[in-house]
This record gives C-alpha cells, structure tokens and sequence, in this order.
C-alpha cells in the first residue's frame, strides 16, 4: 500500500537551530547556551565505558528483549504490528482516551475501526468500563505505560486472554523498568517503542512481534546518503550544544560542508506549542502516513546511539529530575504532581504536572521555549466517559521532560518558569 501524502519531517527537523554567529567557535552556529534541549543530546559523554553503574545496568531494557525490529519510528512500528495481524477493516482497535494522536493514526491510515476508552487515576485503563462497553468487533487493546511509569497489567493481560483480544503494549514512555506484574515489553503480543525517548537517537523505534505472525515485515535500509545526513545532523546537534569536546575541530569541515549542501542548518529549538497552529486538523495531519517511509529501518546511528549508551547514567539522571521535580512541586498551590512516589523500577520519560489553571503556565513555557509538552490534541470523537481521567489530563496535565542532558540548573528555570505562573 502507498500514498502520496505529504509525510511529517523526520525526527531530527524538531531540532531547530538558526544560523546566526555564536559564540562555540562553529561556524554560523548560534548561542545555545539559554536553550534547554528537548530530548538526550547526541555525543560521546552518551557511550557505555563499562563502568557506569546505577540502576539502569540492573533494570529490565526493551533492548534486551529478543525478536525486534528497529523501525524508522514508533508510529512506524505500530502501524507495522498492525499490518502484520491482516485484520479486516471490520476489525476495531480500542486506544485510551489519554493519547497522543500518532497511537490512533497507523490504524486510522489501515482503515481499521477505532475506539476509545477510560482510564483510572492512576494510569490503568478502567475494566469495570470496558466489561460493560467494549465493542465486539474490538480485536487489539492498546495499554501505555505513561510517563514512564510501568503498569501492573495482570488483570489487562487476564481480560484479553479470555476474549481472545490482542494486547498492544505501548512503551514509547518506557524503554525501562518493570512493575509487580513483569518487565515493561513482556506482556503484550505486540509492543512497540520509540528511541528518541530515552537515546539521544534522531529517529528510530521498536517492534516485536506475536510469534503467530508468519511473515514479519521486511524493512529496507535507509540509503548511503540519507545514513550519512543523520548521522550529519547528530553530530550538528552535538557540536552545537558543545558536546564534542575535543573532536569539534575536525567537526567544523564537515558541518560547514554539509550546511552548503543541504543550504540550511538542522532545526534544533522546540516545536511550537498547541495554539502555535490554530487550524491544525488533528485526523487530517496525523493520518497522513508514508506507508513506504514506515517500511524504512532506523538510522545505523540511531540505533548505535541506542545500544551504545549508558543506562546507568540515563536511570539516575531522569529519576534525579524526577524526584527533583516532585520535591519541588509538592505543597505548591494551583498545582500538585500527578505520580509523586516514583516506582523504584521506573525510569522515566516525562514528569506529569497537574496545574489546575494551565493555559497560562503553558502558554509561557511555549515562549521562553521550555521542554513542556501536553497531549492537548486528541483524536476527534473521543467521548464522555463517566469516571475518566484521559480528558481531564490532556488539559490540565503538562509533560515536564526530563532526559539525562537536563541540567540542575535548566531544571531550575523549569521549576521557576511554572512556579511564576501559578502563585
């Protein structure tokens, strides 16, 4: 299956940098030294030298798990996992109604049918609900462990065997960690994650298979030039936010080459917020796939960056901010942290920050461009069910990321950038 449809930018057109002078002695590069990155910054202080220690050496990894395909994203990988179950387009796919729209859309793009339903307080999807309400043509469940924050699925992985219905286990928020009910990865017929998340990987993402499927999907090798353009852009990024060392001066050449090539630098600032576009069409952009980009493998240096990288510098630096995060939000008013005790086999993705008032706290993170995120754009037709928390969270819950490359003192400005808004 093809289409012409304009395809989204790949993963590292979010980094946006300009190129007036700065003063890291790149040419044309400009002062970063006021911007918070989005997500793990590519360079050497990443790599693994065996003497790493911490927590993430001793948790669980998605990379370890055997049987995975590393795809060009995790939207790519869910769309895989489900064009590889051949399901009639009769069949429906039920997603929570907390969501980010790339885990509705490969569904959508296959002509499956697609539902939404309930999720509790904490995270877990409401099975009171879906034993009264789910449809009968449902066929996949989707489960996502959020924020990063694994999810005791016994009782999910319980009520879809007896069904007989297919459990999606959504990772992108955890490539670590495991709950009371096993290893975040280990309970769904189809589980999917995303590398940028954790790794500073520019694109790339994770897919295993049910061992029923017979055919896995065949993935072709990006080319010669599109390798050495990401692994051009990692290393823009890189020399950029002064992460080379002493391995910027022979940098400089080849970036310099590149920028008169390509004739503009890689995008490296965050995207703008959700009133930034005030006539985006939810369905309508993200339902426009690139089937044969979907079929692309992730970059050989994404996937390096991924099974090079220290997990134990990763772990204690994000469950750092994290606890960070929760010393300083807890008691504050017009606030409260969403999951204060963070799990001691978690490392996570983002901090989840209830504001009971965050129009204006989002609204200035956006300008002073701070790594806030909120999933304020669900799918249409997502319904009024008694007792979710999924609407409620996609307008009061901001995402406070909290990668490895975030500073003490960046994550300080983040704290005060909120605080200044709610008091």
């Amino acid at each position: 299956m093809t289409t012409s449809m304009v395809t989204p930018s790949p993963r590292w057109a979010r980094w946006r940098i300009s190129s007036r002078p700065g003063n890291n002695g790149m040419t044309g590069a400009p002062d970063l030294g006021e911007l918070i990155p989005r997500q793990a910054v590519p360079g050497p202080h990443n790599l693994d030298h065996g003497s790493s220690g911490g927590d993430g050496d001793a948790l669980p990894c998605l990379l370890d798990r055997g049987h995975l395909l590393f795809t060009q994203s995790g939207r790519a990988a869910i769309l895989l996992g489900l064009e590889a179950l051949a399901l009639p387009p009769t069949a429906r796919i039920l997603v929570p109604s907390y969501h980010c729209p790339t885990m509705v859309s490969p569904a959508v793009a296959l002509k499956l049918q697609v539902g939404f339903y309930p999720i509790r307080a904490d995270g877990q999807p409401d099975l009171t609900w879906l034993d009264a309400n789910v449809p009968s043509d449902t066929r996949v469940i989707c489960v996502a462990h959020l924020f990063g924050l694994p999810l005791d699925l016994r009782e999910l992985s319980e009520w879809c065997r007896r069904r007989g219905l297919i459990l999606l286990e959504d990772c992108a928020h955890a490539m670590f960690g495991a709950s009371a009910s096993g290893d975040v990865g280990s309970h769904g017929e189809i589980v999917i994650a995303s590398l940028p998340k954790f790794f500073a990987a520019l694109d790339g993402g994770l897919l295993r298979l049910p061992e029923s499927v017979n055919k896995c999907p065949s993935l072709r090798p990006l080319s010669r030039l599109s390798e050495l353009r990401a692994w051009l852009d990692g290393l823009e990024i890189s020399a950029r936010y002064g992460r080379l060392g002493r391995w910027s001066l022979w940098a400089r050449p080849l970036l310099a080459l590149k920028q008169t090539v390509r004739g503009r630098p890689v995008d490296a600032s965050p995207p703008a917020g959700s009133n930034a576009k005030p006539h985006f069409d939810v369905a309508g952009d993200y339902s426009r796939i690139d089937f044969d980009a979907c079929h692309r493998a992730a970059s050989t240096s994404s996937r390096r960056a991924a099974t090079s990288a220290s997990r134990g510098r990763i772990a204690a630096l994000r469950r750092e901010h994290y606890r960070a995060f929760t010393k300083a939000f807890t008691g504050q008013p017009g606030l409260r942290p969403l999951q204060p005790d963070l799990p001691d086999r978690a490392v996570p993705y983002v901090f989840p920050l209830w504001v009971d008032s965050p129009e204006a706290v989002y609204e200035a993170a956006r300008q002073q461009r701070m790594p806030v995120s909120r999933w304020d754009w669900l799918w249409p037709g997502v319904p009024d069910m008694p007792g979710d928390q999924g609407k409620l969270w996609s307008t009061h819950v901001l995402q406070l990321h909290c990668h490895q490359d975030l500073s003490v003192e960046q994550r300080g400005r983040m704290i005060d950038a909120v605080l200044a808004h709610t008091s």
